[in-house]
């Protein structure tokens, strides 16, 4: 019987546009596919801590899972360069979070305005540098800030053609100089704790 607390569960049974998506972000970019599994367990349990009701933590957990769905419509020498981007090449990435929310708007689903709501606002930044809209602090949604700590955590955490992996201290150890600037101070709190009891993640 499956777990009822998995949060990917929730896909199981889901609607075909979502079914449709899920495939084409898994044949476009097996990493990016796997990425965004790990991130949306990491974003619920996160959004649970931060005492998220069921209907947000439902929105975050989607919008976790489909959050660089937007990959899809960016070009292969962009998408798999394997080294620093540059100006144009990092332009036509930051188009991902905009496309991505269109993306799921076009699903049609009930919750497909807050749900591309977080999927557009995943690269904002605590300090107003991130992108598409230059939000900082509390006027990124929480979801978004969630979302953001834990796609950075899994990022730095994972194996990538241009960088090595780092382990859980040192990616920490990334993250705690980032706080209060790149991400949320207090969801980085949040974060660890949850690593101190959940050292598996």
């Amino acid at each position: 019987m499956p777990d009822p607390s998995d949060p990917l569960r929730q896909f199981a049974d889901t609607s075909c546009s979502l079914h449709a998506l899920a495939l084409a972000l898994e044949q476009r970019d097996s990493y990016t596919d796997s990425h965004c599994d790990r991130v949306c367990r990491l974003a619920r349990l996160l959004g649970q801590r931060l005492d998220l009701d069921r209907d947000r933590l439902d929105h975050l957990a989607v919008a976790a899972r489909f959050h660089d769905v937007g990959k899809i419509g960016v070009r292969d020498d962009v998408l798999l360069f394997p080294g620093r981007l540059d100006e144009a090449k990092r332009a036509a990435m930051h188009a991902h979070s905009e496309l991505g929310e269109r993306l799921f708007l076009a699903t049609g689903r009930d919750d497909a305005v807050p749900v591309a709501a977080i999927i557009r606002s995943h690269h904002e930044t605590f300090d107003g540098s991130g992108y598409p809209d230059g939000l900082a602090g509390t006027a990124i949604p929480l979801e978004a800030r969630i979302l953001s700590v834990a796609d950075r955590y899994d990022a730095l955490t994972s194996l990538r053609p241009y960088r090595a992996l780092l382990g859980a201290h040192a990616a920490m150890a990334v993250l705690d100089g980032e706080s209060g600037h790149k991400i949320d101070p207090d969801v980085f709190r949040k974060l660890q704790v949850l690593l101190r009891r959940h050292s598996h993640l």
